[in-house]
């Protein structure tokens, strides 16, 4: 067995494993998770007071108009 091709998969493999430890401890440290959003923002949306959900503001909305 050659010696020197283990340790170069080894290294290899060591940099593998730190590039997925590096991107997991990415994802840990991001912002607010994504998924339902909070009651606050869900009561708003029932009651229509975001601007975004008014009748006509939006084109994809359904009855606004279709972006030509």
């Amino acid at each position: 067995m050659d010696l020197d091709k283990v340790l170069a998969q080894l290294r290899a493999e060591l940099q593998n494993l730190d590039a997925a430890i590096v991107s997991l401890e990415g994802l840990q440290s991001e912002g607010p998770r994504r998924g339902r959003p909070p009651k606050v923002l869900a009561a708003a949306r029932k009651t229509g007071s975001l601007a975004a959900n008014k009748a006509g503001s939006d084109p994809r909305s359904v009855g606004g108009h279709s972006p030509d």
